[in-house]
């Protein structure tokens, strides 16, 4: 019988083979390309395909354990604008390589990450991307540490598009932003500015202990320590940046320059100075950190530490199609530097 998807009405083997006067096992045979079949034979089931428009069951494929040109993408938020940037990265490899990607989002719940490992194995995809550096050290989960060796032991590529000192079978690719932030230092304490802010990421994450001790170390290296008092818990939206930034300015002294978790806060940041009657950059300076389209265009364009986020997706995708760890090892883990992107939202200090 025809099978219907939507509008859609797909060809079966059978039909083909009930046309010819052929065996199933025969088409079969010809659509996969194994030997055997006479040239002849091989002529009139392809004439055949063509002529009925059969289009391969790729399900039906990967049940019998063929892995797919397919590449699970997990990433923790969508609506983070950083992300897309991330993904197309990697849709434009594979795309130029003949890959396709399931994207999977996981809305910062571990749960979830579960149900995708789940889905990603079902349809056989011949490797994983997980981009999980603002959801939690969900690779401690034994769960999570389970199936990551398993897709390992089944011949899977899994890259961590972040760094990590957990012994799993997996490859990274990380931005080093030391360089960057050293310069966003330098850059403040040049313009004047004793008195900076830090809103970190938030509460829990590698990131968050990552980012403020390389800005206390920058500051401490260009002369003038971060005060642990203006280092305040904040995340990567623009409310959390909004928060951070009233806490900040209802000091007795507050900050003549804030350093936000990322642009997204940054623009929370700027959105209530405004609220508040202060000018940036002509009373405070603000500073981002990720560099994402929108940074570029905003008034005034925002100061940041720029990661070269669709070459990270690029760089992800070549390690996920590369020849996967084996279960016990660690892979390569590839290094790309961020830049200090210095623009209008920072002047001199007041």
């Amino acid at each position: 019988m025809n099978v219907h998807v939507g509008e859609i009405l797909l060809v079966t083997m059978a039909q083909i083979a009930q046309s010819l006067g052929v065996s199933v096992q025969t088409v079969s045979a010809v659509v996969n390309a194994k030997p055997g079949i006479s040239t002849d034979t091989q002529r009139r089931v392809q004439e055949a395909i063509a002529r009925l428009n059969y289009q391969p069951n790729q399900q039906a494929r990967s049940l019998r354990g063929v892995r797919m040109k397919t590449l699970g993408v997990i990433i923790p938020s969508i609506t983070n604008p950083y992300f897309p940037e991330f993904v197309k990265g990697i849709e434009d490899e594979a795309r130029s390589n003949g890959y396709s990607i399931l994207l999977c989002n996981t809305d910062e719940e571990l749960g979830h990450l579960l149900e995708y490992f789940s889905l990603i194995s079902t349809n056989k995809v011949s490797g994983i991307i997980c981009a999980l550096a603002i959801a939690g050290d969900w690779l401690a989960d034994p769960e999570v540490e389970r199936r990551i060796r398993k897709f390992a032991a089944d011949g899977v590529s899994v890259v961590l598009s972040d760094s990590t000192d957990r012994d799993l079978p997996l490859s990274s690719v990380v931005v080093d932003s030391t360089a960057a932030i050293d310069a966003a230092a330098r850059h403040l304490v040049a313009l004047g500015h004793r008195r900076v802010g830090l809103i970190s990421p938030p509460r829990g994450l590698a990131v968050s202990t990552e980012r403020i001790n390389a800005f206390s170390r920058a500051f401490a290296g260009a002369g003038y320590p971060l005060d642990d008092e203006l280092v305040v818990p904040g995340d990567f939206e623009i409310e959390g940046g909004a928060r951070a930034t009233r806490q900040l300015m209802s000091m007795p002294e507050p900050p003549t320059a804030i350093i936000a978790a990322n642009d997204v806060a940054a623009f929370g940041a700027i959105s209530e100075l405004s609220k508040l009657g202060v000018s940036v950059p002509h009373d405070v300076s603000v500073l981002g950190f990720d560099d994402i389209a929108f940074a570029r265009v905003y008034q005034p364009a925002l100061t940041t530490i720029a990661q070269p986020i669709y070459a990270l997706g690029q760089e992800s995708f070549k390690l996920a199609i590369a020849e996967p760890v084996s279960r016990e090892g660690r892979g390569p883990n590839v290094k790309l530097e961020a830049q200090f992107m210095p623009r209008s939202s920072t002047a001199k200090a007041r």
